[in-house]
């Protein structure tokens, strides 16, 4: 199951000066430098938009699966992903932004996280066993307008020993995976303590074995 969401729309001014003193200015105006990749636009178009506008997407953990719709200066409209943010080192403003044009009707490849759900549900869980995410994201093909916010996984029935694969999870239509089908996203494990006595009786079991061979192996010599 994939959440949707809205896409977000953003003014964009294009700018003909950049530079070090240029940016500096441009953030002083709280707005923010930004360079707009693509398609149509290989060499780089540079731009600026406002902060307040861009902050809550640049600052969401969906912000690489997230549409932006560019309103430009000339009155046309071009649909972005935002590919790189640049932070202050101490405070972590953002200084710059590289946005990647996206065209409609032709599928990108695209990065998005995995959401687990009902964890209060899961029997497994109820039993004291852990829950071990090994992966967090795939990557898949797909349509600007079909890219979900995420994928998510419910996890309401899964019990100790229960393991969910990529192949496991519900895409989004007309989508092409990217990632190994076979690729583990999580499984419940046994409690710790649990865990810790099974091992515990196998080394018993083992030394109880070797043990037993030994004297065998002393009996066989004195035998001889």
């Amino acid at each position: 199951m994939a959440a949707k969401k809205q896409q977000q729309k953003i003014e964009f001014t294009l700018r003909e000066k950049t530079g070090t003193g240029v940016c500096r200015k441009i953030r002083a105006k709280n707005l923010v430098p930004v360079i707009l990749y693509g398609p149509e636009h290989k060499e780089g178009l540079a731009g600026t938009v406002s902060a307040r506008a861009i902050a809550p997407i640049a600052n969401s953990v969906a912000r690489e699966t997230t549409v932006i719709e560019l309103a430009m200066s000339d009155g046309k409209e071009c649909m972005a992903l935002i590919r790189d943010v640049q932070r202050h080192p101490l405070t972590q403003n953002i200084r710059h932004i590289d946005f990647y044009q996206v065209l409609k009707g032709h599928k990108i490849k695209v990065e998005i996280p995995i959401r687990v759900i009902n964890k209060e549900l899961a029997p497994g869980l109820k039993e004291g066993g852990l829950l071990n995410q090994i992966t967090r994201s795939l990557f898949v093909e797909i349509k600007p307008r079909d890219i979900p916010e995420d994928i998510v996984v419910d996890i309401a029935e899964l019990m100790i020993g229960g393991e969910i694969f990529i192949k496991d999870l519900a895409l989004p239509e007309d989508c092409d995976l990217l990632s190994a089908e076979d690729t583990l996203v999580l499984h419940i494990s046994q409690p710790r303590a649990v865990a810790e006595t099974e091992e515990e009786e196998i080394l018993e079991e083992e030394s109880a074995e070797v043990e037993v061979l030994a004297k065998g192996k002393a009996k066989e010599e004195d035998e001889e």
